[in-house]
């Protein structure tokens, strides 16, 4: 059984309208490729339009398909995946955050950062010329200082140390 819906253009239009909001990026490179939609855990992946069709029509049993780019939140709101801020980042204007090689070191390793930023809601982080995932600047409430939450699975942390 085909895991996915295949979202209608109405549904597309919200997904690029919330990115365009959240990120001021040019989605226009998005319309050539098909939404698919996991309800189970929220997970919008693109695929090439033919074979999401394909896969929708056979009997198949179809963990994943496509690229996993977002989490669209019970809030409404989008959390790119790590491959999500690597395909939207160069083409995003708002929410990106720098960060220094020290602190990419934290990161993928799965720890939050420390960073002053007046950015909220869902930052894509970038060092130099790389994206490296999306994150969620939060202010602790006993010493008002500014964490980015990390949203890298544990199996994909790096382990060594630094």
């Amino acid at each position: 059984m085909f895991a996915y819906v295949i979202m209608n253009s109405k549904e597309r239009k919200k997904i690029l309208k919330k990115l365009e909001g959240q990120f001021d990026c040019d989605t226009k490179f998005l319309k050539e490729y098909a939404f698919l939609f996991k309800e189970s855990d929220g997970r919008v992946h693109i695929c090439n339009a033919d074979v999401a069709e394909e896969l929708s029509k056979r009997e198949l049993r179809v963990d994943s398909a496509g690229l996993y780019i977002a989490t669209l939140l019970s809030n409404g709101e989008l959390r790119l995946s790590i491959e999500g801020s690597q395909l939207l980042g160069p083409h995003s204007k708002k929410n990106i955050l720098e960060i220094t090689d020290g602190e990419f070191g934290k990161w993928i390793r799965g720890n939050a950062i420390e960073k002053e930023t007046d950015l909220k809601g869902f930052v894509i982080l970038k060092r130099g010329v790389d994206f490296c995932g999306c994150g969620k600047p939060v202010r602790d409430e006993k010493t008002g200082k500014i964490s980015i939450h990390n949203y890298i699975p544990k199996t994909r942390y790096v382990r060594s140390e630094e």
